[in-house]
């Protein structure tokens, strides 16, 4: 009994997870009222790295790692960085739903090739089918990228550089996790300085404390976000945690409804549940499914 209870404390903390991802667009677009894209990304990053590492004190973690750990976090924190920021982008510049299902195109495309080529997993008919899902359901926005929208070639890109990050977590897995976050958002931290000098310097307009409480909230939910994937996939199956994981889609299409009215249209509707649909190919091991399956009926 208790270990169905801690399992469902797993799924519900993926669905926390989820709907946290789904209030980021809502977050940056009332932050970009007072700061530039690449400016509340560094914000929000220090933010995150102070909290992380106060969290680390009062834990009384070991601050010390390895070289080898350092760089890993380090890059993990620079890829997460570009990630941020492209998706800040996107979310300014289109809609918000727009946005998470091109992060999630994105995402799918790059960590097959990664995998594949990186960490030599095999090419199933499986993974062809969710491939070939997301690009049918990035051919719905083919408009927007030959008319090189920033929103959507932002949000594309925000997925490609996602898949590289998810491939570097993959590497960090023996390690603390508490300590990967704070290293990475340190380190992220320094990255988003970089495209802030790089992009014309900090960009802050009139001061309101609205935007400055939202950005505060902003770095504890990454925090937050981070400690409720950790517990989530520790005590929930990790295919199908994944697939409840995509219910962003649906928390971002809702509150970009509630909070801005924007509603997709058909093309993008069509798109938006292709390339949901492919998340689900990709994840689930559908193989283990039908094993469980069959031994449930002989066990009948």
């Amino acid at each position: 009994m208790k270990e169905k209870f801690v399992h469902f404390e797993g799924a519900m903390s993926l669905v926390g997870a989820a709907f946290i991802y789904g209030t980021f667009g809502i977050l940056i677009r009332e932050i970009s009222k007072m700061m530039g894209d690449a400016t509340q990304t560094l914000a929000r990053f220090a933010l995150a790295a102070v909290f992380a590492f106060g969290l680390n004190m009062v834990l009384r973690k070991r601050l010390r790692v390895s070289k080898g750990v350092l760089l890993r976090a380090g890059l993990l924190g620079g890829l997460f960085a570009a990630v941020v920021v492209l998706f800040t982008i996107s979310a300014n510049s289109t809609k918000i739903a727009n946005s998470v299902v091109l992060l999630y195109a994105g995402s799918i495309l790059s960590s097959f090739v990664i995998g594949s080529i990186a960490f030599k997993e095999k090419i199933t008919k499986q993974k062809t089918i969710a491939i070939v899902l997301a690009l049918v359901g990035l051919s719905m926005y083919a408009g927007g990228f030959l008319a090189a929208s920033a929103g959507i070639l932002a949000g594309f890109g925000s997925g490609l550089f996602d898949g590289f990050a998810n491939a570097m977590r993959k590497t960090l897995k023996s390690v603390d996790r508490n300590l990967v976050i704070m290293y990475s958002f340190t380190i992220g931290s320094l990255f988003a300085l970089l495209i802030v000098l790089a992009t014309g310097g900090f960009e802050v307009g009139q001061f309101a404390w609205l935007p400055i409480v939202l950005t505060v909230v902003f770095a504890i939910l990454q925090i937050v976000l981070n400690n409720l994937l950790l517990f989530g996939f520790q005590h929930f199956d990790v295919n199908v945690g994944t697939v409840i994981l995509a219910m962003e889609l649906f928390f971002a299409s809702l509150l970009g409804y509630l909070f801005f009215r924007e509603s997709p249209t058909m093309s993008e509707l069509v798109g938006a549940i292709v390339i949901f649909a492919a998340s689900i190919v990709a994840s689930v091991n559908f193989s283990q499914l039908f094993k469980i399956k069959k031994s449930r009926v002989k066990t009948a």
